[in-house]
């Protein structure tokens, strides 16, 4: 007979999932900026003038192009 999947086994499983999870965030960020060394050199620095400029660039982006569509679907 199969075990039976507990409120343990569901948490373990849950943490597992967080730990992967926080490495592949970890993995990603390190593909954008390297964060090992705790310095930025100045490519690394206009990644980061550019990751900026589009967070706030992005959503106006979005709204005008949603906007675009509404108008004229």
């Amino acid at each position: 007979m199969a075990k039976r999947f507990t409120f343990a086994d569901a948490k373990k499983k849950i943490n597992d999932l967080e730990k992967k999870l926080e490495q592949s965030k970890k993995k990603a960020g390190n593909l954008i900026l390297d964060t090992e060394d705790n310095v930025f050199t100045s490519k690394e620095l206009e990644k980061i003038r550019f990751l900026e400029l589009w967070a706030i660039i992005g959503p106006i982006a979005g709204v005008i192009v949603g906007a675009l569509i509404v108008m004229f679907v």
